[in-house]
């Protein structure tokens, strides 16, 4: 008798071995992507908090990593910087505080806060609090150094431990994110918020920026908005976030030189990956190295709008090429404007 079909299993995903990140090695994620999930990655530390990896050199990204981060009451990271890298942070559950633009400032779920490279950055749950604080962060490019206490990198060859990390990944415990949401807009910290910032002000010490605000796109057939890139003064880190209410799609599409991470954030729908529609559900993500084809759908008896946000790196010129944002080398900056939502 053929052997039953191998997945991968939590309280809340359940993704088909054929197309689990778990289940696929570095190269193939590479070459064809995969599917992962918010709660499914190998666990490391870095600077003083627990680390899930989600996408990173070790499952094939070359140009960004993507990290959740949880912080019990009480705890904090350290305050510290990186010279060459971006850095994004993604208030995803709970409430906490980020050092930004030289304050402590409390973040909700759906604020991103951004922090260019040499401006010294922290995160932190007050002790006050009872719930655990989930952010999810992009760097812009992978700091190897971060994976190298773990065992996952050799500073002296310059390379990954691919047969340790690949061990890790499949042995690697199950999260309990849950998926109900939490993602709002706030606009509360007006002083550095970036519709209040200008570009300059933002390319030099960051911003706090929220999900929901941003420039309008519609380039890929469903309204999006444009958050972290160049018009906006970011360029490393990349995240556009986008609404798909029932029977829309998003048109197939491929990258020539960015790495994406795709979240569901809110919703279920069929994701393109591999050439395949792939049902997929809150926290799930598609893993879309630059040059893997992807994209999306909503079934029209769906209950509800889906969301879906990717963090990509560098910034997605071909997308911005198609917009009056773009001219010879050179950005405009549009107004924010509230993406729509229905």
């Amino acid at each position: 008798m053929p052997s039953a079909v191998k997945t991968v299993r939590s309280e809340d995903f359940m993704v088909d071995e054929k197309w689990s990140a778990r289940f696929r090695t570095h190269h193939e994620i590479r070459s064809r992507g995969a599917i992962g999930n918010l709660n499914d990655g190998v666990e490391i530390a870095t600077q003083g908090v627990h680390t899930r990896l989600i996408a990173w050199p070790g499952n094939g990204f070359q140009t960004e990593s993507v990290h959740v981060l949880t912080l019990a009451p009480g705890e904090e990271s350290a305050l510290y910087e990186y010279d060459m890298a971006d850095e994004a942070m993604l208030c995803f559950k709970g409430q906490g505080e980020v050092h930004l633009r030289g304050e402590w400032v409390q973040i909700e779920p759906g604020d991103i806060a951004y922090f260019p490279g040499r401006v010294p950055r922290a995160m932190r749950n007050p002790k006050g609090n009872s719930r655990d604080f989930v952010l999810v962060n992009q760097i812009c490019p992978p700091q190897f150094d971060l994976y190298e206490p773990a065992g996952y990198y050799d500073r002296r060859r310059g390379k990954m431990k691919f047969d340790a990390i690949e061990k890790a990944r499949k042995e690697a415990s199950l999260g309990n994110l849950p998926p109900d949401n939490e993602l709002h807009y706030n606009d509360s910290y007006p002083a550095v918020r970036p519709w209040n910032l200008s570009v300059e002000e933002i390319r030099r010490d960051g911003a706090l920026f929220n999900m929901y605000r941003g420039a309008l796109f519609s380039g890929i057939d469903v309204p999006m908005v444009l958050l972290l890139w160049p018009g906006y003064g970011v360029s490393r880190c990349g995240f556009h976030y986008g609404c798909m209410p029932p029977g829309s799609e998003a048109a197939t599409h491929t990258h020539p030189v960015s790495d994406e991470c795709i979240v569901n954030w809110i919703g279920s729908g069929l994701s393109l990956i591999s050439g395949e529609y792939i049902p997929t559900g809150p926290l799930d993500l598609v893993l879309a190295p630059c040059g893997v084809q992807h994209g999306g759908k909503i079934p029209a008896d769906a209950k509800g709008a889906a969301f879906p946000g990717g963090f990509a790196s560098p910034p997605q010129l071909d997308l911005y090429l198609r917009t009056p944002h773009y001219k010879d080398g050179k950005y405009q900056t549009p107004a924010f404007e509230m993406l729509e939502t229905k």
